[in-house]
């Protein structure tokens, strides 16, 4: 199997207003949102004390909408505190509903080095499937990535288009092109799975095989 083309898509910068945030306990908190507006949060890391905060549900739903959680976030705050740089670490999403919940900032230096999960990112139909008839298996959709927090990807592409049926790609197979990659290599990827026998072909060889059993058996009489 030949090198998969790969691709790296660069980390937007992305900017969002918050706010010190007064309202503590659960009760306090789910308010924000009900009636305010509002998705609290905590801006932590760095050895700096923990920061409390909450910022507009709208514009934020509107920078996940974006690709937000994959991007550099610019924390602006609105008491005049000098803006910091931050990625999102966890969003707590209502089970029903779906909104944002809670929000959880990690407060970073462009020059640190850090690890982070990133998307990854399929395009192409395999040739196995487009004119082979085979199936599509993905089994993993993120992908650990060590790099300088300023160039670290926002998602890992790879074109799956040369792939046949029987075909299996793994991490190991992508690390010749990105060496910071850190998820274990033995881990797959993608298969592509052979076709199954549909139901007229399962039923056709369920009755040869009866037939040949019952040949056998007439056989011995």
């Amino acid at each position: 199997m030949s090198a998969i083309p790969l691709k790296l898509h660069e980390r937007a910068q992305v900017p969002l207003k918050i706010a010190h945030r007064q309202e503590q306990g659960k009760g306090l908190v789910g308010q924000l949102r009900r009636s305010g507006g509002q998705v609290p949060g905590v801006l932590y890391g760095h050895k700096q004390a923990p920061y409390a905060f909450k910022t507009d549900a709208h514009e934020f739903e509107q920078i996940l909408s974006k690709g937000g959680q994959n991007s550099t976030i610019t924390v602006e705050h609105e008491d005049g505190k000098e803006s910091e740089g931050a990625l999102i670490r966890e969003i707590q999403y209502h089970k029903v509903r779906g909104h944002a919940m809670h929000l959880d900032l990690l407060r970073i230096d462009p020059s640190e080095t850090l690890k982070a999960e990133v998307p990854l990112v399929t395009v192409g139909v395999p040739e196995g499937v487009r004119n082979g008839g085979g199936a599509l298996q993905q089994t993993l959709t993120s992908i650990e990535v060590e790099s300088v927090v300023s160039e670290m990807p926002a998602a890992v592409e790879i074109d799956i288009t040369s792939l046949i049926i029987g075909d299996s790609l793994h991490v190991s197979d992508l690390l010749d092109q990105e060496p910071r990659i850190t998820t274990d290599p033995v881990r797959t990827i993608v298969n592509i799975l052979a076709p199954r026998l549909s139901t007229s072909d399962e039923e056709e060889g369920e009755e040869e095989a009866g037939e040949e059993s019952g040949g056998e058996e007439e056989s011995q009489e």
